[in-house]
């Protein structure tokens, strides 16, 4: 498979596991705080006071990195600094929940953590074959 493929399907793939997110946190706040993901309420296990102001801007945020993403990823363009915005949110968001696993079961804890690496993971598939694509030959 190309390094442009790789590239793209890297980035699409970022956006599909970040869209129910974003479309939940924007337009179904509560639900999101309460709920998120699938009823196992990771966010409201934490023990912080729903916002809704910050949950729908952290949606709004969430939903508009997703579109750059696409966009990016379908037409090849900025996909290296797309990469980079994934790959420091999702760093620096695994970092923080890898130390607040309190009140999780082993195996929420688990998949929280599987879940979140997953788009650093991505990012940096992507930056590699963003990298390769445009190596001089």
């Amino acid at each position: 498979m190309s390094s442009a493929r790789i590239e793209r399907y890297a980035l699409l793939l970022i956006s599909v596991f970040m869209l129910p997110t974003a479309v939940q946190a924007t337009f179904a706040p509560r639900s999101w705080f309460d709920d998120f993901p699938l009823g196992r309420g990771w966010i409201a296990a934490e023990g912080g006071a729903y916002d809704e102001h910050l949950v729908r801007d952290v949606g709004v945020l969430f939903l508009a990195l997703v579109i750059v993403t696409a966009w990016a990823a379908m037409r090849s363009e900025l996909t290296r600094a797309v990469s980079v915005a994934w790959l420091v949110q999702g760093v620096l968001h695994l970092v923080y929940h890898v130390g607040h696993l309190d009140g999780l079961g082993a195996a929420d804890q688990a998949a929280l953590v599987v879940s979140l690496a997953s788009i650093p993971i991505l990012a940096l598939i992507a930056l590699w074959a963003g990298l390769a694509r445009h190596r001089p030959s």
